[in-house]
This record gives structure tokens, sequence and C-alpha cells, in this order.
């Protein structure tokens, strides 16, 4: 599905290129798009070589830049990137940066096209002074070139990342260094995972893009959880030398856990947003320790868009019973909360209602690969493990000794904003006993609703 819609709303692509345009100011496109039956332009995007052209097409027309894009490198979708930016301006307007005649952003990791510093100084009116921070000493030649080739070198300079000790800013900043805000976009994959570009299912659809970019931009130890992970726990020495730190997240999973870390480390000055574009989610997320820096303040877009689109329509709802499964209606209200039970779930009461409704509260999801949990929990319960489940209970404080969540985790989880809130609605109709679940917030999403639908058909018990 579609995710334009809740672009930001100045981000110029909400609505697709005019191809037949496009080809016409830059002709070498011609060589990579096709004419359908009805006559419109159509363009490969599982063509490595069109989305390049297309990039660079974009860039020329809509920002005037100029870039090389080497064929062996990451190349940058500019909705996502732009919406990045626009929401850093947000972040620049909430904080009254914008009467600034010059605000200086560091970008880490800005690869071969150096496209945040470019888009950033281009976008801001020059008002943006950018320094890239680059590990790969090919992709700094490279973002070196495209700047210089674009007359920009006043505004924008790329260092090479230099680190004995694995820092990501510590070194960088030495002494002396101080930045308005920093920006992220870290390596998705760990090195120890499988092909970076490989579906996680086989029902999984294909991606409708090519995948681009090296192993060594596309993956790092730990993955962007532990590479992030660095970062927050570096900004916790560094503190206001950096103003305002940011990142994109790419999984959901990740975010999840990066506002748990958050939580665990103390950092309560933070804001979230999402980036959508074409078929694509990702997060982003700022925290600061400068009392002069309220991100309460910055709007969150998405919030916002969602908001104007939202519509009452009906729950999902499912059958989970037949009347000849249970005695009665309280038979079957009792197994329905049993399972929710089993799920660590919050179900509060909703007094005054007619029909029987819940308040559904999640603090983590606990309803996903229930299959490699129960095996986790065989592993665990084998002869021999004993020792081993001691050591890792010690190191994670995950459960006691029955599996039961810790005190420790219990108190993690209640300090984090719940990745779930839905309604319940248990209704008899139809010879049989209907589930139906209303959604209401929650970076689990909508999708959330269906697993634990699926989940109470697998288990409950008639």
């Amino acid at each position: 599905m579609s995710m334009n819609k809740f672009m930001h709303p100045r981000n110029i692509y909400r609505q697709k290129p005019d191809f037949k345009a496009l080809v016409k100011q830059c002709p070498e496109l011609t060589a990579v798009t096709t004419v359908d039956l009805n006559g419109r332009l159509k363009l490969d995007y599982k063509d490595k070589k069109a989305l390049q052209l297309l990039t660079t097409c974009l860039l020329k027309r809509d920002f005037g830049l100029q870039i090389d894009l080497p064929p062996d490198k990451l190349v940058p979708t500019l909705p996502l990137r732009l919406n990045y930016i626009l929401w850093l301006e947000d972040l620049e307007d909430a904080l009254g940066w914008k009467s600034r005649p010059e605000v200086r952003g560091l970008d880490i990791g800005c690869g071969a096209s150096c496209i945040y510093p470019l888009l950033g100084v281009v976008h801001s009116k020059h008002r943006w002074r950018m320094v890239g921070l680059e590990l790969l000493e090919d992709s700094v030649m490279a973002a070196r070139k495209n700047v210089e080739g674009n007359s920009l070198q006043e505004y924008i300079d790329v260092v090479q990342q230099e680190s004995e000790d694995g820092s990501i800013l510590k070194d960088f900043m030495g002494e002396k260094e101080r930045f308005d805000f920093c920006m992220c976009n870290p390596p998705f994959f760990d090195d120890h995972d499988g092909a970076v570009h490989e579906n996680r299912t086989s029902q999984r659809k294909e991606p409708p893009n090519a995948s681009t970019g090296s192993d060594k931009e596309l993956r790092i130890e730990g993955g962007e959880l532990r590479f992030l992970e660095r970062i927050i726990d570096e900004s916790l020495e560094l503190k206001e030398r950096i103003t305002v730190y940011t990142s994109m997240i790419g999984h959901k999973k990740n975010f999840e856990e990066i506002l748990r870390i958050m939580k665990r480390r103390s950092i309560s000055n933070v804001t979230t947003t999402r980036f959508c574009q074409g078929n694509t989610t990702r997060w982003g997320i700022a925290w600061s320790f400068s009392s002069a820096a309220l991100l309460a303040n910055v709007p969150d877009r998405f919030e916002q868009e969602s908001s104007n689109r939202k519509s009452v329509g009906k729950p999902l709802e499912g059958k989970i019973l037949s009347l000849e499964d249970v005695e009665n209606f309280d038979s079957a209200q009792t197994n329905l909360l049993s399972v929710l039970k089993s799920l660590d779930l919050q179900i509060n009461p909703l007094k005054g209602e007619t029909e029987h409704m819940w308040e559904l509260v999640a603090q983590d999801n606990t309803w996903s690969h229930q299959r490699r949990k129960r095996r986790e929990a065989k592993r665990k319960l084998s002869p021999g493990s004993e020792n081993r489940n001691n050591q890792e209970r010690e190191l994670d404080g995950a459960s006691n000794s029955d599996g039961t969540p810790s005190k420790k985790l219990k108190s993690e989880q209640s300090c984090c904003e719940p990745v779930l809130k839905a309604v319940l609605c248990l209704k008899s109709k139809e010879g049989g006993y209907y589930l139906g679940l209303s959604y209401l917030s929650g970076i689990a999403g909508k999708d959330a609703l269906n697993q634990i639908l699926q989940f109470v058909k697998n288990n409950i018990c008639s």
C-alpha cells in the first residue's frame, strides 16, 4: 500500500513524477523507460541503472545538484531523504533556529553521494553548514567530488572517520567541536545476518525497487540497533556539545528497543516521527540534553496527517468459537481472557458499556514468533541447561526461574510508551462468538490486531 499520503506535507514527491516531462528534460532516461498499452511511460524500478539515472535527473531538475553516483554504492531514495530534511527543518522552526543566519549540522556516514549535506545546504538556502563524516575511503573521495562539483566547499566538509577504539563521535569531536544537530542513517544489517536482500519469509513480496549498496554500507557489527546504542552512550558523555541528536531507524522492532534504551539511560527529552513514502516506512528519533531544546514542541507531521485522514470504520472481527464449543457466553469470555492473559497483556474492562468490551494495553510485542519462543523455552529446559539459564537471567534479567517476566523487565516495560492500545469486544451472533478489535494507537500498528486475532483463534480452548 502506498504511504505517499502520509508523506511530509512539504515533500515535493507526494505526487509521482511526470515521466513524460522528465524524459524531455533528461533524454538519457529513454534508455530505461518503456511505454505501456495506454501510452504511459514506465520506469523499471528493479533496474539499478534506472534508479541511478532517475535520482541524478531529479536532483538536477528539482535542486540544481549535479551528482555522480558510483555504480557499486548506495543509490539514495529522494522522497525518504527529503522527509528527513523536512523533519529537521520542523525541528529548527520549533526550537527557534530559523532566525539564525547559520545552523551547523553533522551527518554520520554521509556516503559516496553526500546526499544529506547537499540537500540540507540547498534546501535551507545555504543557511546550514554541514560536516559529512565517512569511514570508507573511496566513499570519502566520491563525496568530496560531489561537493566540489556543486561548488559547495564553503558549506560542506567531508571528513574521513578514524577511530582506534571504535567510537563514532567522541574521537572526531575532540575537545572543541560543537554542532546544533547531528543526523544518521545507520547500516541496517548485522554482520552475522544472512543475505542482506533475502526475504524474511517465502510469502513476503519481493521489494519493488532494486537493491543497491555495498555490504560495507549496509552491514555493521550488531546492525543499526547496536550502532545507534553506541551513539546514545557517547551522547551521554558529549551532552550539549551537540544540541540535538537525531537518527533514522529502519526496523520497527529496533525502534521499539531504542525507546526502551532511552528510558533505561534516563533520557527523557525525546521526540519521534515516521517517514512514509511509497511502500516504505522508516522511523525518526531525536533526543537532547539541552533545556533550551524542548523536543515536545516539535510537531509530528505523521501523526497530524494520519489524524486528518482517520475515520471511524468497522473493527477487525473474527469468529473464535462456535456456540457448540462452550456452554454459554460467560464461558467464552473466560476462555478469551485466559488466552489474552498468556500474552502478558493489560486488559481493562470498559465500564458503562452495553457489550463486553475491554481496553488492551501492550507494553511489548508478545504475540509474534510464538513458535520460536516455545523452541527457546524447551531448549532452556533441556538437561544440563540450568547453569546456562541462570547465567542468562543474571545477564539480561529477563525472567525468573518459573519463566515469568522479572520485576526488572516489567519495570523497564512500564516506563515505555505502549506498543499497542486497542479496544476488544466479544459478541455472540450468527452461530458463534466473535472477537472485534479496534486500533487506538501504538507503533505496533493495525497489523498487530490481525496477529492477535490469529493467536486467539489458534490457542482458544473449546
